[in-house]
């Protein structure tokens, strides 16, 4: 996948247990793997899909104007059988708000990656689509009684402007351990909701990154 050039531009000092410029988010292009992208939630064929751009390889498409009910049951059904062939979308008005993306939206989610506790991170991805979308970053921790691992810490990267045919590229500093010290583990998840239409994500990455670097992505998030 090649990389268009960034809005936001910063040298990247070497983090803890990170190389420098380290993508820590495997097969971020998602062009790694045969059929789909490997490391990625698997694309359902109605509300998500891996498609090919001339001159970028593989991305991630999302379709908000599938009508909710379909949505949803094709999304159980999905999950009990992901070799079923994907249903005909209903038709439904263009600004209906019956469509999932009137409602609880459409994601797909990337592998857990462990969480440094104390450190630094920047988000970055490529978007063009309908209207904004998000890419949120969901940390975890582990329930001993439970046994599994549960919602502790998330915020999300959503930029500051989107073209329908035009990519562009924005990013966003975190930390999930500054206030949330207990997360061990977070994953990003790709979302858009409304209006309805048809949503593009590309080069997802994050990265470690020095103090100086994260000071710099917060006073730009708050436009100083």
């Amino acid at each position: 996948m090649r990389m268009t050039p960034l809005f936001c531009t910063a040298l990247l000092a070497c983090a803890a247990r990170s190389t420098a410029g380290e993508n820590l988010i495997k097969n971020g292009s998602f062009d790694e793997g045969e059929r789909a992208a490997a490391h990625w939630e698997t694309a359902n064929g109605l509300t998500t899909f891996f498609m090919t751009e001339e001159g970028r390889g593989r991305i991630v498409k999302m379709d908000t104007s599938v009508d909710r009910q379909q949505a949803l049951a094709w999304h159980k059904a999905f999950a009990t059988d992901p070799t079923l062939p994907p249903p005909a979308k209903v038709p439904i008005a263009a600004d209906s708000y019956g469509s999932i993306g009137g409602n609880e939206g459409v994601m797909l989610d990337s592998e857990l990656i462990d969480c440094v506790p104390g450190q630094d991170y920047r988000l970055t991805a490529d978007f063009k689509g309908a209207g904004k979308p998000f890419v949120w970053i969901k940390g975890f921790l582990w329930h001993p009684t439970r046994k599994t691992w549960v919602d502790g810490y998330q915020t999300r990267l959503e930029p500051a402007r989107v073209s329908p045919d035009a990519w562009s590229t924005f990013s966003i500093g975190f930390n999930p351990t500054v206030r949330s010290p207990r997360i061990q583990k977070f994953k990003v998840r790709l979302y858009a909701y409304w209006p309805n239409g048809l949503y593009y994500f590309d080069n997802i990455r994050v990265e470690a990154i020095a103090p100086d670097e994260m000071q710099r992505l917060i006073r730009l998030r708050d436009g100083k």
